[in-house]
């Protein structure tokens, strides 16, 4: 797969809005509110979005640490 930087692509729809919340049998549920083909971001912005998502999940403070 080519991904192209996103200056350079045509069918970039701009700003999404989405919620992570949970449902009540306790799935983690990410809403993005329309259909959604492809997401891109910043890496510190995908950082918060997989901590906003971990936050959900857990029950307790966990330590996760990940090697490069």
């Amino acid at each position: 797969m080519d991904v192209k930087p996103l200056a350079m692509r045509d069918d970039d729809e701009g700003e999404l809005t989405f919620a992570v919340t949970e449902d009540p049998s306790g799935q983690i549920v990410i809403d993005f509110g329309k259909p959604v083909h492809w997401i891109a971001m910043p890496k510190q912005q995908a950082q918060e979005l997989a901590m906003l998502i971990l936050r959900r999940a857990c029950d307790r403070v966990i330590k996760v640490d990940i090697d490069d």
